[in-house]
């Protein structure tokens, strides 16, 4: 079976797109192209609608399977249906903003020494063991602000196992040995010299689009784990 061509990699912005069916089941699709970001590394799935013979039908959930991209919809479309698909943009440029904000978090703690991060979502990253104290929260807190105001490009970039150097970090490290040996080329994301990590996400184009924190709180849990909770503004 064909793979699904990913169109929101290199184009995060794409609100619409044109495709064909491929394969179908009960109630969902494979496209041969597809700009519907799907469920994964913590990025909800995308939703939205496609337009079949003039006729609507929602996107409910986008899930990946090996290389095809399954599409959960309101109701039944039938095999070489070409279809217009919308995405429900204020939801997925929500989703971007808080990935890019839960990365460029994530790197200022890491460069402030909070030890190792072993969960993270769009409200919560959660780091063990570590010694993040409430002075560090305010340095990130106000550090993260500076850099929202500098409005530093966030830059998607391709690199190979050979030539990716992730030095000490022992996170980097371990996600690198999870990402199986066939997959010879990566998918970086850098925000300047705050935040670099390989990811498959979707994220905005500078850092001017996340927007400054509303919430940035701290709660100590045994065993030095620190669970770091936050919001976003709305802009």
């Amino acid at each position: 079976m064909e793979d699904s061509l990913l169109l929101y990699t290199d184009n995060p912005e794409l609100k619409e797109f044109d495709a064909v069916v491929t394969r179908t089941g009960p109630k969902f699709v494979v496209l041969d192209r597809t700009g519907f970001y799907p469920e994964g590394g913590g990025q909800p799935s995308d939703t939205g609608k496609l337009i079949v013979n003039g006729d609507e039908v929602r996107v409910i959930k986008v899930m990946k399977r090996g290389k095809q991209v399954f599409h959960y919809l309101s109701q039944d479309v039938a095999i070489g249906e070409k279809v217009h698909g919308f995405i429900d943009w204020d939801t997925r440029f929500r989703y971007m903003q808080l990935h890019s904000g839960e990365h460029l978090l994530t790197g200022l703690f890491e460069a402030l020494g909070s030890g190792p991060k072993v969960f993270s979502s769009f409200s919560q990253l959660d780091f063990k063991p570590s010694d993040i104290d409430e002075e560090m929260v305010e340095t990130v807190r106000k550090r993260f602000n500076e850099v929202i105001e500098l409005d530093v490009p966030v830059e998607v970039y391709y690199t190979s196992r050979e030539d990716l150097d992730v030095g000490d970090d022992e996170r980097k490290q371990s996600f690198l040995v999870k990402i199986p040996n066939n997959v010879e080329t990566l998918r970086m994301v850098r925000i300047g010299a705050f935040a670099e990590t390989f990811c498959m996400g979707t994220h905005v184009k500078s850092t001017g689009d996340i927007g400054k924190l509303k919430v940035l709180r701290m709660e100590s849990k045994k065993k030095r784990k620190k669970i770091v909770y936050f919001e976003l503004e709305d802009i």
